[in-house]
């Protein structure tokens, strides 16, 4: 629900609510997760830019971007600016966009790309099972794989066999937490929706260390 300001000015709650052509009802759950790259990024370069002195911020997620933004003597303009890159940044990554959704929407509000709040949630998924247990170390296996494979690299083409494999991975991924959260609407177990995000932050990472690949450059790919 909006907070109560004059009819002139519009309050955003998320992320999503600053990208109105991509997510037209707002977001997920209304809309789909996945959206078109292209697209978002057009939509990015028209919110640049224009000036939108109409549009208040209502929710803590997004006031502490722009709090963060004046405390660096920014003003008002500028910090508008610098949360709508913080949107794109975030809705162009699948992972982080996850998080988003997750954070704004659970009923705790976790937020998952806190190191502390993902390996509770990951310690609690392996002791709920031995089958849950060997299904983590099959994708920790999978990156080790993958880091492996980017260390050995001595050309970028040798990269091009893991890089359509882990696209596949993330687009499968992303589809998935979509159906998800589009058949269990409202959300009561969260468990499952959180640990396929979590298993998307892998397929992401890997995805980052191909693009960041460099010959004799070492290669760290974070889980």
């Amino acid at each position: 629900m909006f907070a109560s300001h004059e009819p002139s000015e519009k309050s955003v709650s998320s992320f999503f609510q600053l990208f109105p052509k991509n997510f037209p009802s707002g977001g997920p759950p209304q809309d789909s997760l996945i959206v078109n790259p292209k697209s978002l990024r057009r939509e990015y370069r028209t919110l640049q830019s224009e000036n939108h002195p109409d549009i208040s911020f209502g929710s803590t997620v997004l006031n502490a971007v722009k709090s963060e933004a004046s405390s660096e003597g920014e003003d008002s303009e500028t910090s508008f600016s610098s949360v709508i890159n913080r949107a794109y940044s975030t809705l162009r990554n699948p992972y982080s966009k996850i998080a988003h959704f997750i954070q704004l929407t659970h009923p705790q509000k976790i937020d998952i790309t806190q190191d502390d709040v993902s390996k509770e949630i990951i310690a609690n998924f392996q002791k709920s099972s031995p089958d849950s247990a060997m299904e983590y170390k099959d994708m920790l296996m999978t990156v080790l794989e993958a880091h492996e494979a980017l260390e050995l690299a001595a050309s970028e083409s040798e990269l091009d066999d893991l890089a359509i494999e882990n696209d596949a991975r993330i687009k499968e991924s992303e589809e998935f937490l979509d159906s998800l959260i589009q058949q269990h609407s409202p959300i009561q177990n969260w468990d499952p929706i959180i640990m396929e995000a979590i298993r998307l932050k892998y397929w992401v990472n890997i995805h980052n260390g191909i693009k960041d690949w460099e010959p004799g450059k070492p290669v760290h790919l974070t889980h």
